[in-house]
């Protein structure tokens, strides 16, 4: 059986892979043009279904976590999809029949969301610049019992939300809000708040570990000795940056989770 089509579509079936793949960048940024980067953010981006049960999201056992008319997910990924996303809760008797279901709701709030993206502009990983397709992650899960409040939230790129949850990178808030990271292996990484200095819980380390290298820092350490003037500190880093290359050792990137 023959099926008309419109006349001038084109058959797809013969355009070359890279042509189809230019026609579907052209429909992606013809549908953004056309919605706007709002469409982009809050729990409803991820379309996809997961069904789990509340034990199992809380705790990890064995129970239903699976993506809906698909496979079965890790507790863990759960959680991290749980962490900024639409929720409906549903109550259902041993046969598994739905007796009650519940409101759609979102795990951050839009008010709450527009909160966080003003107080963090992006991932908070040390060097990550990321600052569109982020996550609200909650630093103690609700799941867990963890509040949905701003103290409690943080803002991930996805691949920093990953190693939050899979990587299993714990997240500790500090004294004055900024945040540390540590990696399983007990790394540490810094996220200074903004408007805040150094983390103060860790004031006496940098001070101790000067004494140590015999280093005194006064009103006279950032004094040229030329001149007595300023310390120009971006022309002192390129500097520092080209002998580092020069040398063959060139310095590493931003930091980032393996």
């Amino acid at each position: 059986m023959e099926v008309e089509t419109p006349a001038g579509t084109p058959n797809v079936k013969f355009l070359p892979t890279r042509t189809r793949r230019a026609d579907a960048l052209e429909l992606l940024a013809e549908s953004f043009l056309q919605n706007g980067v709002a469409t982009l953010s809050g729990g409803d981006r991820q379309q996809i279904v997961v069904h789990v049960d509340m034990e199992t999201l809380r705790t990890g056992c064995a129970g239903r976590c699976e993506i809906e008319h698909g496979t079965h997910i890790a507790a863990e990924t759960a959680r991290r999809l749980a962490c900024d996303a639409s929720v409906v809760g549903i109550v259902e008797d041993e046969q598994g029949e739905p007796l009650n279901v519940g409101r759609k709701t979102r795990s951050v709030p839009p008010a709450l969301q527009r909160a966080l993206r003003s107080r963090d502009k992006g991932c908070r990983f040390p060097g990550c610049c990321n600052t569109r397709y982020t996550d609200a992650h909650h630093i103690h899960h609700w799941a867990h019992g963890g509040e949905t409040k701003l103290s409690n939230l943080v803002t991930l790129c996805r691949y920093h939300h990953r190693a939050a949850h899979e990587g299993k990178v714990e997240i500790h808030v500090l004294d004055d809000g900024a945040i540390r990271f540590l990696r399983p292996s007990g790394e540490s990484f810094d996220s200074i708040a903004p408007g805040h200095s150094h983390p103060m819980s860790d004031w006496r380390e940098l001070p101790r570990h000067h004494d140590e290298q015999g280093i005194t820092i006064n009103a006279r350490t950032a004094v040229t000795r030329w001149d007595g003037g300023p310390m120009d500190f971006g022309m002192a880093v390129d500097g520092l940056l080209y002998r580092a290359r020069a040398a063959g050792n060139p310095p590493r990137g931003g930091l980032s989770v393996g």
